[in-house]
Order: structure tokens, then sequence, then C-alpha cells
């Protein structure tokens, strides 16, 4: 009974490491109406998903989930994933999603279909060189949280991207990975939605479970499930 004794086995180490099983699911597992809808009418995702994915075949129904052991206390700032052999965005079965962490999770995520399948070595050499031009805390936050270092360099690209400042919009385009007219019809939108008046909140619907989301000029990102090594 091979497969029963691969399931108590899973079960031994997830007891012996005090950790327990997050299942991570495609995205467009009860949510894809919403992510399709977010990949067209977004600027930023749909001037992404065009370019790199214009099949939506990264938001695709099709495929199996998929388990990762993790401490309990872990579980709930793990919002997705992004898998290189089955070229799927996942998102945590157990976790409630609003329509913001909806696309920072597909942005995040897609970011990391872009770095290994789209780019070659001499834009990811140029992007490093750009990071250290415009060095963010980002990079400070890769390296606590991501114990591998070859975890850092999608890391740095997929954080960057999804809290991208002018200088990376503008450095997108410099790599060609957008062309000038998308960037600066993104910047474009960015300064509209900046000029317009906002109303806060009286509590920050969204933010389910108690995980954080980005501080006014200090992002907190939430931590991703490991995206590079499946």
């Amino acid at each position: 009974m091979p497969g029963t004794v691969k399931i108590l086995l899973f079960l031994l180490l997830a007891l012996m490491t005090g950790g327990c099983a997050t299942t991570f699911v495609p995205i467009s597992w009860g949510f894809g109406d919403k992510v399709q809808q977010l990949s067209r009418s977004d600027l930023f995702l749909k001037t992404l998903f065009d370019r790199y994915d214009p099949e939506r075949s990264t938001l695709r129904v099709a495929g199996a989930s998929f388990d990762q052991v993790m401490m309990p206390s872990e579980v709930k700032h793990h919002l997705g994933a992004y898998r290189r052999d089955t070229k799927l965005i996942y998102r945590s079965l157990y976790q409630e999603y609003s329509e913001a962490q909806l696309r920072t999770l597909m942005l995040h995520e897609l970011s990391h279909h872009i770095w290994f399948s789209a780019m070659n070595e001499a834009q990811h050499e140029q992007w490093r060189s750009h990071l250290q031009q415009h060095p963010t805390p980002l990079q400070a936050m890769v390296r606590q949280v991501y114990s591998r270092k070859y975890d850092y360099d999608t890391e740095d690209f997929a954080f960057t991207v999804e809290f991208a400042r002018q200088a990376d919009i503008e450095a997108l385009a410099s790599l060609s990975l957008i062309t000038p007219e998308e960037r600066d019809a993104i910047l474009k939108e960015r300064r509209t939605a900046q000029a317009q008046p906002s109303i806060l909140p009286l509590s920050h619907a969204g933010l389910h479970s108690g995980t954080p989301g980005p501080g006014a000029g200090s992002p907190q990102p939430l931590k991703k499930g490991n995206d590079n090594d499946q």
C-alpha cells in the first residue's frame, strides 16, 4: 500500500516538526470569475497577463492541489504560490480573500511566472543592477523571511513588482518587459488615482484573519508559499 505508507509518513513528519499541512489549490477554484475579471480590468495586471499569459493559463481551474507543511503561526501569512512545473498560480484553500488580496496575490505570483518563463539571464542581471541603483526595504524583508539564497532574486522581483515604484515601472520598460506606451499608461493611471481624494474606512475591511497589509510608505508584504522549488 505505497499510497497509505506515503500518507502516514507525511503525517508523522508533520507531527515531528510540530507543523501542519496547508493545502494550496489553483486560484480559480471558487474565484474563477473574479480572477478572470481582475486580469482584464486592472490595468497593471491586464498589461502583464496580455503579454505573458494571454490565454490566462496560469489561472486555469484544471490542476491538482498540493500540501505544504508549515508551523501553525505561519499558515495565515501564506496567501499563494506559483509552481514552475504546472505553471499555475495557487491560493490557500483555507484563507479568505478580499479583492485587493486577490489582486496582490495574482500580481506577485504572475511575476514569478514572468521571471522563470519569460526573462533571460541578461534581463535577470539588469534587474539586479536596477535594485542596486534603487534599493528597496523589501530586499531586507526577503532575506529575513526566505532561508534559501536561490529564492532571493525571484522574490526580489516579485515583491518589487507587487509594490512597484515609478522607478520600477520605468525599469520594466527599460528591460522591454512592457512597452513605453504601457509604462506611460500605468504611470498616468497612478497619478490620476493619487490625485483623487480618498475616504478612509473606519476599519481595515478585507484584511482577514489578522493578516497584515501594506502600510503607507512602508510595505509589509504577506509571506508567500515556496514559489520556485515545486
